[in-house]
């Protein structure tokens, strides 16, 4: 491991290893080596290797130990006996900054030692920055008159949300089982069509300026039966009734009050 180290120091380049030479190059940097050494290494892959392929891993190998006692040492002269969880957030804030700096990649100035006193700064600033940032208030602007700021009439809606409700009141309804058989089957038949094959757009008359159908503007597709027919094999007129018995059942047992659908 030294010879190689010593190499990528010398040549101020990442030699060609294999997976395995990789491993345990990046093992020896993070567990084995001191602090000194970690730093030059970081600088080569800083300066010279930005791109190779494993130029992040062997920086991260290198930067994370020093995150680490960064953190426990800010965390004890900020506080008398700080708690895991303290220093785990200044830690973590650390490694968010050395990732930073590596994507970054800033040109370095030409004064003594300007990468180690980047990087360590970086460290350092990263462990105060990530422990008293307010998470709740991010990407919330501050205003002098709040009267004055326009809001949003429009929920928010969670898609994510609707998505599994909507998957879930499926289920309910097509496995609902107070319901004829055929009726039941027509509700299976078209979950599984789904909504490309089952749906159709409205069919409107040409006549008249379809420009000022009221009905024509934000217009939702409906049912096609003819492809449920034909999907099942029966008739268009079986499918309008087994359609017309099912909603009678279903608005009764899910939509009593006719709420189920209201948006808010």
């Amino acid at each position: 491991m030294l010879t190689t180290i010593g190499d990528l120091l010398s040549r101020n380049k990442i030699p060609s290893l294999d997976g395995v030479q990789v491993s345990a190059l990046l093992h020896y940097v993070f567990t084995a080596l001191e602090r000194d050494l970690r730093i030059q290494i970081a600088e080569v892959v800083y300066r010279y290797d930005h791109d190779h392929p494993n130029a992040l891993e062997l920086f991260l190998a290198c930067t994370l130990p020093l995150a680490e006692k960064a953190a426990r040492r800010k965390a004890r002269k900020m506080f008398l006996c700080p708690s895991d969880w303290q220093i785990e957030l200044m830690y973590d804030g650390a490694v968010a900054a050395a990732i930073d700096v590596f994507q970054s990649n800033y040109p370095l100035s030409s004064v003594p030692n300007a990468f180690r006193r980047y990087l360590l700064r970086a460290l350092s600033h990263g462990t105060l920055r990530s422990y008293f940032m307010r998470q709740e208030n991010s990407g919330i602007r501050s205003v002098a008159d709040v009267k004055a700021v326009r809001t949003h009439r429009k929920a928010f809606h969670n898609t994510v949300e609707q998505d599994i409700i909507a998957r879930e009141l499926l289920e309910q309804v097509t496995s609902f089982p107070h319901m004829r058989p055929p009726v039941r089957a027509t509700l299976q038949c078209i979950a599984a069509l789904g909504p490309d094959a089952a749906l159709k757009e409205h069919a409107y008359t040409a006549s008249g300026d379809t420009d000022k159908w009221k009905r024509e503007r934000g217009r939702r597709p409906i049912l096609d039966p003819e492809a449920i027919a034909e999907a099942m094999g029966i008739g268009r007129q079986d499918v309008h009734r087994y359609l017309c018995q099912a909603r009678v059942i279903l608005r009764k047992v899910f939509n009593a009050d006719g709420k189920l659908f209201l948006t808010h």
